[in-house]
């Protein structure tokens, strides 16, 4: 089977670039190309896949960033809303002329393509074969802040042979946002990569080491964290905070005041290898995030056998499943109320910033108490692989 995979942004350094990617490598059995943006300097050696058409930005046709689905991306990017109508023309065009390149070239049987937006719409327009996509929570998102583009350039999802949607909460809002029929809709999740993601080579160390990865914003909860690890860190001396992220000048001034903290430390963003290494150097992971599709990196982290402290995300919940989420090795900390669906409400943040310091020193006292990592958890975990996943996709595709 000839598989031909979409992406409008970078393969990398977001959860749905590691999806996307994991998904090629999944699929090995079958001839894979990708589609993707990318900017002049990206190594696409990183990428998986026989066949690549990368779109670079800026281009002939386009003279700005990579847009990117989120409003603040992990490298310099163009915001969705901020497009006119002549840029989106001219991104459109970009990738018309390279969708039709590898539609003529590569000829596929099948196409996947990532996040019910501008490109997946564009792909259904001018492909005659099936095209599957996988929804992704910041579609939605952007679907929901800006109706107005939804309805100008995502109009044709209702071609789609099937959707992907990371838990049934997802699935209901994709029929909601999109008035798709549910029979078009597949809660599938996400996976890990178990040959990066697991236990093995981890070695006792006298900290406490908590790290954060991910996106320096705020709507990450980064600035929530901040506060709370600073107060935490007088009550744990043992304790350390590693944030790991690339960080803008307005990031890096809000947490300078933090940094000056011995125990808190920022460094750049590192690739999913060494970002494991990190992991089974640590003990806990933190993402008090006010916006999240899953949380992949919780299911990674937990693979490498750390604690984690997590938002309320209801898809995570879901996949994990009871056994994990009542192991007392995830500890969830409810949300502030939000508003524009990922800024809390000021007046909610004194109760939230004390909801996480509890769930943070729950497992800090854990770890100092050395309460073990059950391996029937750590079995329930391994469920989560994308060889699990990639087998029920590959399913799907070949019952249509």
């Amino acid at each position: 089977m000839k598989v031909l995979h979409v992406l409008a942004q970078l393969p990398s350094k977001t959860g749905s670039g590691v999806y996307f990617s994991n998904v090629i490598k999944g699929l090995k059995e079958s001839e894979n190309a990708c589609i993707y943006g990318c900017f002049p300097e990206f190594d696409n050696s990183t990428v998986p896949g026989q066949h690549q058409y990368p779109v670079v930005f800026p281009n002939a046709d386009c003279d700005f960033p990579l847009p990117g689905m989120s409003d603040v991306m992990p490298y310099r990017s163009t915001v969705y809303g901020e497009m006119t109508p002549t840029m989106i023309a001219n991104w459109r065009r970009a990738f018309t002329a390279t969708i039709k390149q590898a539609l003529a070239e590569f000829q596929p049987d099948v196409i996947l393509c990532h996040h019910l937006w501008f490109l997946t719409s564009l792909v259904c327009q001018l492909a005659t074969v099936p095209v599957y996509a996988f929804c992704h929570g910041t579609d939605l998102r952007q679907a929901n802040q800006h109706p107005a583009l939804k309805d100008r350039y995502v109009t044709n999802l209702d071609r789609l042979q099937q959707i992907f949607a990371l838990s049934h909460l997802e699935k209901q809002r994709i029929q909601a946002v999109y008035g798709l029929p549910a029979d078009k809709i597949t809660v599938i999740g996400g996976g890990y990569d178990p040959a990066i993601f697991n236990p093995q080579g981890r070695e006792a160390h006298t900290n406490i080491e908590v790290v954060y990865a991910g996106k320096i914003a705020a709507a990450k909860g980064v600035f929530a964290l901040m506060p709370v690890f600073d107060r935490l860190s007088k009550k744990y001396p043992q304790a350390r905070l590693t944030l790991v992220g690339n960080v803008g000048p307005v990031a890096k001034q809000r947490l300078a005041p933090y940094l000056q903290n011995p125990q808190i430390h920022l460094r750049p963003a590192v690739p999913q290898r060494q970002l494991a290494d990190l992991y089974r150097h640590s003990d806990i992971f933190v993402l008090p995030s006010y916006y999240e599709g899953l949380a992949l990196s919780a299911i990674e982290a937990l693979a490498c056998d750390l604690r984690v402290v997590i938002t309320t995300i209801p898809a995570l919940q879901e996949q994990l499943g009871p056994l994990v989420n009542n192991s007392g090795l995830i500890s969830y900390v409810d949300l502030p109320r939000i508003v524009n669906q990922d800024e809390p409400v000021k007046a909610d943040l004194p109760a939230f910033y004390d909801r996480l310091q509890a769930a943070l020193e729950k497992q800090l006292t854990a770890v100092k108490e050395g309460q073990p990592f059950p391996t029937a958890v750590r079995t329930a975990i391994q469920s989560n692989s994308w060889p699990r996943l990639i087998q029920r996709i590959q399913q799907i595709i070949e019952s249509k």
